[in-house]
């Protein structure tokens, strides 16, 4: 992504069916965020903001310190939801106050490239996470369906709390799909074009499955 093509990226991620859309400023360069927030103005009632570090699978190429920075430059700017790493939250005490003192909404993520813990693991996890928001997002890494499956495990007993769990890789794809209908996710992921993760499914595809499961439970088979 670059700051010259998100406008046209945001309508057409629009005009395909989505509902939201998530801007990853760590794509562009540091001198182009304050381009792309203002690009944004018009939807970030519709719209995550993400600034994710490296060592959680992003981009951004500055210092941890400038990272901080902006995601509170981020949060001024009110999207919907900023997401936060968790360990960027749990150990950046001012950070944590200041985005409390905004009353920004943040979506908590935690992703593992390597595997899928086990469930005890998770639930541990994700119980810490909702210390800091209503809203979460856990994304493992499934070698087998087993651990796709697993994730899904976590949508039990989750009453209050806004969750978005599933596994990247080919083994997980289904967990994509599953985390929006038998997890009651607020919202699963897709790709325009470029797929920012393995296994993501692009938007297209992901839009044709959900009408195709909606008018199966319908009782409109093929759609009609």
């Amino acid at each position: 992504m670059n700051v010259e093509s998100l406008q046209s990226q945001i309508q057409e991620a629009f005009s395909l069916g989505a509902d939201y859309v998530e801007i990853r400023f760590d794509f562009l360069k540091v001198s182009e965020i304050e381009q792309a927030i203002r690009i944004a103005e018009s939807i970030k009632s519709r719209a995550i903001f993400t600034l994710r570090s490296v060592h959680e699978g992003g981009q951004f190429q500055g210092s941890e310190n400038k990272r901080i920075e902006l995601l509170r430059r981020l949060s001024m700017a009110e999207p919907m939801l900023l997401d936060v790493e968790y360990l960027t939250i749990k150990d950046n005490n001012d950070l944590a106050d200041f985005l409390i003192n905004q009353h920004t909404p943040i979506l908590i993520s935690w992703h593992d490239f390597e595997c899928t813990p086990q469930i005890n693991r998770l639930q541990d996890i994700l119980g810490d996470m909702r210390i800091f928001s209503n809203y979460a997002k856990i994304v493992t890494t499934a070698r087998d369906m087993n651990d796709a499956f697993r994730v899904l495990d976590l949508y039990e007993g989750i009453a209050g709390l806004e969750l978005i769990a599933f596994a990247m890789g080919e083994a997980g794809v289904i967990s994509r799909i599953l985390c929006a209908i038998a997890g009651n996710a607020p919202f699963t992921y897709a790709a325009i074009n470029r797929h920012t993760a393995p296994g993501q499914i692009d938007l297209r595809r992901m839009k044709g499955l959900f009408e195709r499961i909606n008018s199966f439970c319908n009782g409109k088979p093929n759609g009609k």
